[in-house]
């Protein structure tokens, strides 16, 4: 039987099967959209996997090389240090497998970063900084594809210290009961791009687009996001169309299936898909909870939002979050 997105990405994580490094396009393509907000910033990227631990990129001035490995030593994290250099190099990047250091050390001075850092750790030798350990006081941006299976973790650390980030994780971590807090808290959001155009493998096999698990990953953030200025444009009415929404079996709120079906003129409690997320414009609507974990709902198996069919049986839709209209339309 064919696993559904959610199962093998589950499935995935309970495997510890992390090892999925994103392409350059797509690191490309999203962090395009943060150039002036990185500015002087000190980046570090946080690997957890052999791919990382030992990158080297041949420096050269004229004729010369000048610096055979990518990073100086500092301990067992390495950093160069753009800035201070004030140099423009050649940079033989053929060799380097990760492309977040790639995509920094080819853009760093268009970009005007500060330093690139990398902390790198090999699980298999167990050697290198985990990204618990890191002193992030030292550090201005968090930037990498943190293990799935520890993505929860990763945040919460994240948060921890004060960090900002541009991190890829699986789009299920909304439903993460830490993850939701800080999405409702507006500490953290979605990124500009929802999924992902593929990953490679460590064998070096590309999982395509139409895959599930590009599919079921994006991107978070704390950093700024044009979209959440951008208010949804809400074309839908409920009055005369209580039908189209009906209300929860067990919970004070109406449905709504689609982003583009929210009713302008509701100004009780909804339940939307998580694809709200990445147009959700917090001047717009206030997030109430998640689905499961609201408060006030009526228990009953599974603690899950249900719908009452025309049939009398009990339906559960997918994954809900609860959100206000801050402004409905209340008419002339």
């Amino acid at each position: 039987m064919r696993l559904t997105r959610k199962q093998r990405l589950e499935k995935s994580q309970k495997d510890k099967d992390d090892e999925y490094y994103t392409l350059f396009e797509d690191i490309s393509a999203e962090l395009q959209h943060y150039k002036e907000q990185l500015k002087g910033k000190r980046i570090i990227c946080p690997c957890d996997w052999d791919e990382s631990y030992n990158e080297e990129v041949v420096y050269k001035e004229e004729s010369s090389i000048i610096q055979k490995e990518l990073f100086s030593n500092e301990g067992t994290i390495k950093k160069i240090d753009i800035l201070a250099s004030k140099k423009k190099f050649e940079k033989d990047l053929e060799g380097v497998k990760c492309e977040f250091v790639k995509f920094f050390v080819a853009n760093a001075e268009d970009y005007y970063i500060q330093s690139i850092s990398v902390s790198g750790y090999s699980p298999n030798a167990d050697k290198g900084v985990k990204f618990q350990n890191v002193d992030y006081s030292l550090y201005d941006v968090v930037i990498t594809n943190p293990p799935f299976s520890l993505f929860g973790e990763f945040i919460d650390t994240m948060m921890n210290n004060n960090m900002e980030f541009i991190v890829i994780g699986p789009q299920n971590a909304i439903t993460y009961k830490n993850c939701f807090k800080y999405i409702q808290e507006n500490r953290m959001w979605i990124g500009n791009h929802y999924h992902l155009s593929g990953f490679r493998r460590p064998d070096g096999t590309v999982l395509p687009k139409s895959d599930n698990i590009p599919r079921s990953c994006c991107w978070f953030t704390n950093l700024d996001v044009e979209v959440r200025h951008s208010k949804i444009p809400l074309v839908e009415e409920y009055c005369g169309n209580e039908s189209t929404y009906p209300n929860y079996y067990n919970y004070n709120a109406i449905n709504v299936n689609k982003t583009n079906s929210i009713p302008y003129d509701y100004d009780g409690f909804m339940g939307v898909p998580i694809t709200f997320l990445p147009k959700f414009n917090p001047d717009q609507f206030e997030i109430i909870g998640l689905g499961k974990y609201v408060d006030k709902i009526v228990e009953t198996k599974g603690n899950e939002l249900k719908i009452l069919s025309n049939n009398g049986e009990l339906k559960i839709p997918y994954e809900r979050i609860i959100i206000r209209n801050k402004n409905p339309y209340k008419g002339e």
